[in-house]
């Protein structure tokens, strides 16, 4: 609650001003964005770590959303997905299911997490096809997320927060309600817009070769073998998704200008 309740806080100004939908947002666009990346999907991504490692949530999570957002454009808005982008898919993919089998066994939460990462992919091709502005989406999601959880919480869930410690409330709801459902939201939604829809939804995919290093500078943690050729899978994969035609076109023109003066 503190989560969403402080993030709707923050940005009601933004729907007093712009409203929930838009002339050209329908409002099942903005109850599926709520869905897709708001409350619903932050209760499933909590579930599923119940039964799946944290790593497994950080791989598998921003991994299938990459994947599946790189699919979902090509059908939707027919993105070209030629042969270097292909095999940068396939090497990302095999780069987050090692990671994924080194935390373990498979469980439910596994493929809870498989769904988590769809549902992000549907949100980010809902803001790309109605051209949703980085700021009201986030607002969106913000409070039509508090809109539906604050009666449930109200009825029906434990509340122990009068009990809790003054500087433990605050610190949960700058983390969680700014930065996680404000900033962190606003950042996605506004690289979509600067970087484009591919660099955009794949760059995430990053997030468990990014945790793993700043577990080695900072907490000083060993790092496997599995772990560490699967952070290598995944950043060479996403490089070829990335930079991999335009790389290729470069050098195959350098080629053949040097073949030419031979």
């Amino acid at each position: 609650m503190l989560r969403f309740g402080v993030a709707a806080i923050v940005l009601a100004p933004v729907i007093v001003t712009r409203g929930l939908g838009r002339p050209d947002l329908p409002m099942w666009g903005a109850c599926a964005m709520v869905v897709a990346f708001g409350a619903p999907y932050i209760v499933l991504l909590s579930f599923a770590m119940k039964t799946a490692p944290a790593a497994a949530a950080g791989a598998l999570n921003p991994g299938v959303m990459a994947i599946a957002s790189v699919f979902i454009g090509a059908l939707v808005f027919a993105d070209k997905v030629d042969v270097i982008r292909a095999a940068g898919l396939l090497i990302t993919t095999a780069g987050i299911v090692a990671f994924t089998l080194a935390g373990g066994s498979l469980a439910l939460g596994h493929m809870i997490l498989v769904g988590t990462g769809l549902m992000w992919a549907i949100y980010a091709v809902i803001v790309r096809y109605f051209a949703v502005p980085a700021l009201h989406a986030t607002a969106i999601v913000a409070v039509g997320s508090a809109l539906i959880f604050a009666p449930l919480y109200a009825v029906a869930l434990p509340k122990n927060i009068l009990v809790a410690p003054l500087i433990d409330i605050i610190t949960q709801a700058v983390f969680q309600g700014i930065f996680a459902s404000v900033a962190a939201v606003y950042a996605f939604n506004r690289s979509a817009e600067c970087l484009g829809p591919i660099a955009g939804a794949v760059l995430p995919a990053l997030i468990p070769v990014v945790t793993m290093g700043l577990g080695v500078i900072t907490l000083g943690e060993a790092v496997s073998i599995g772990a560490f050729v699967s952070a290598l899978l995944v950043t060479a994969g996403l490089a070829l998704i990335l930079v991999g035609r335009p790389m290729f076109g470069l050098c195959r023109a350098r080629f053949l200008r040097v073949r030419g003066t031979m």
